[in-house]
C-alpha cells in the first residue's frame, strides 16, 4: 500500500510516499533524493521501484522531498545541509510503522554523501545503501578525464577518422589535455596529506572525500555500495579510492559489500542494469 504522508523538519511541511507491506515490517528503508531538480520519484522513476520492490519484500520504504525540493515546502539548502531533513523523514516513518526495529538509508551520487554525514550520528540506522557516491575534487575530475576520456579516445575509430579528415581541433583539444594535467599536478602537491587520513571531528573546511571518509568510518552498521561501469562520477570514485590508502581500508572492511554493474550508466536506465541494481539491494537486506 503507498499512502502520501506530511510531516515537520523545522517549521516546514515535507512531503513523502510511504509504502507499507500487509505484515508489520521490523525494517524501514528511507530514501534520500539526490540534489539539483529531482524530488521523491527518483530519475527514471527509480525510487518508485525500488520501494515498490522493497515493500513486496516485506520492508516498509518511504521516499520523501526534502526542503526546497519537489512539494516540500522551505528553502533548498543542498545536500550538505539536510540532516534535520532526514532525521524528520526517519521519525515520520517510526510514527507511521511503529513496528520497526531497524532503519536503512538509500542514497545515490550526491544524497549517498547526505546518507554518510549523517548516519552514524543516528543510532538507529542499522544500514546504508549507496550508489555511485559523489566525492568530486578538482584533482579527482582531472584524472578521470585524463584516463577515462582522453586514452579512450587513442582507442576509438571516430576519433581517427576526424584526425585524417582534417576535422580534429588540436588546439582546443590541447588546451583542455593541458589543464586537466595542471590541475592534477597543482592539486596533486598537497593532496596527499588529506588523502592519508581521517578527520577526528566533523569539518566543512576539509575536503569532501575526508568528510566521506569520516562518515563511513564512524558508522558502524552494515553497507552496501554499488558503482555503474559506464558512469564519470563512479570512475571518479574509484579513482579517488585507489589513491587513498585510508579509503583502500575503508573499502575492505567485512560489513561493506561492493559491487559494480558494468553495463550501468549513472541512473541506472537500462532496464537489465536496474533490474540487477534492485536484485542487489534486496539480497543485502535479506542477508543481515
Amino acid at each position: 500500500m503507498e499512502t502520501p504522508v506530511t510531516f515537520q523538519c523545522e517549521g516546514s511541511t515535507l512531503m513523502g510516499i510511504l509504502s507499507t507491506p500487509d505484515t508489520p515490517p521490523r525494517r524501514g528503508i528511507v530514501f534520500v533524493v539526490a540534489d539539483g531538480p529531482q524530488y521523491r520519484a527518483g530519475v527514471q522513476r527509480q525510487f518508485v521501484t525500488l520501494a515498490r520492490a522493497m515493500e513486496q519484500a516485506g520492508y516498509a520504504a518511504l521516499r520523501f522531498d526534502y526542503r526546497g525540493m519537489g512539494d516540500s515546502e522551505g528553502v533548498h539548502r543542498g545536500f550538505e545541509h539536510v540532516d534535520m531533513d532526514i532525521k524528520a523523514a526517519i521519525d515520520a516513518l517510526l510514527v507511521h510503522c511503529s513496528s520497526i526495529e531497524e532503519v536503512v538509508l538509500w542514497g545515490e551520487c550526491d544524497s549517498s554523501a547526505a546518507v554518510l554525514f549523517y548516519a552514524y550520528k543516528d543510532k538507529r540506522i542499522k544500514g546504508i545503501s549507496i550508489a555511485n557516491p559523489w566525492i568530486r575534487t578538482e584533482e579527482g575530475r582531472a584524472k578521470t578525464i585524463v584516463k577515462h576520456y582522453y586514452l579512450k579516445r587513442l582507442f576509438e575509430k571516430a576519433f581517427w577518422n576526424k584526425l585524417f579528415s582534417g576535422q580534429f581541433r588540436f588546439k582546443a583539444s590541447l588546451y583542455s589535455l593541458w589543464q586537466n594535467a595542471m590541475k592534477i599536478f597543482r592539486a596533486s602537491s598537497h593532496s596527499a596529506p588529506a588523502q592519508n587520513m581521517v578527520s577526528d571531528v566533523s569539518d566543512q573546511n576539509q575536503p569532501l572525500p575526508v568528510r566521506l571518509a569520516h562518515g563511513l568510518k564512524n558508522f558502524d552498521g552494515n553497507v552496501l555500495l554499488i558503482l555503474s561501469g559506464n558512469d564519470w562520477i563512479a570512475k571518479e570514485f574509484k579513482e579517488v579510492a585507489d589513491a587513498s590508502p585510508v579509503w583502500r581500508n575503508l573499502l575492505s572492511d567485512q560489513r561493506l559489500k561492493r559491487h559494480e554493474i558494468a553495463d550501468a550508466d549513472h541512473s541506472f536506465s537500462k532496464k537489465s542494469a536496474r533490474s540487477e541494481m534492485v536484485r542487489l539491494n534486496l539480497e543485502w537486506l535479506k542477508s543481515w
